[in-house]
């Protein structure tokens, strides 16, 4: 199960600053500056506590992954630091033996196991299709 604790144990292990802030239409972004990292989230924006976590163990990939850019980047380089920071999420608060031990407990729907993570099914989503298609692991075998 994913706790904000979980979440803020991370922040201060990277030494991440956070801050209330309403970013628009964003809801969070990152920003780095001399190599530190400020995240600065909206959490009134957020529909659910598991998409306000989504969006914040989002957040700690890009700087854990240090895949920030310019708001001017190219749409390319963009998808690609999105993809590491999901995939960074995805790899520290949804790891794959841990969804396939849910899954043997009879979590089977992504929507199941959402809840079981405390997470949003957005997440779990990314996360099904990270480990099945990007890294052809399944979930039905002893891995």
């Amino acid at each position: 199960m994913i706790e904000f604790s979980d979440l803020y144990k991370e922040i201060q292990k990277q030494g991440i600053y956070v801050f209330q802030y309403n970013v628009g239409k964003n809801k969070s972004v990152t920003i780095e500056m001399n190599k530190k990292y400020g995240i600065f989230i909206d959490m009134s924006a957020f529909s659910s506590l598991g998409e306000s976590k989504r969006a914040l163990a989002h957040e700690i990939g890009h700087c854990a992954t240090g895949a920030t850019h310019k708001a001017c980047s190219p749409l390319d380089l963009i998808s690609q630091h999105e993809y590491r920071a999901n995939r960074w999420a995805a790899e520290h608060f949804l790891p794959f033996k841990e969804l396939q031990q849910a899954m043997r407990m009879g979590y089977s729907e992504p929507w199941q196991l959402a809840e079981y993570f405390n997470i949003s099914e957005k997440a779990v989503r990314w996360a099904l299709r990270y480990y099945t298609e990007s890294r052809g692991l399944s979930f039905n075998t002893e891995s």
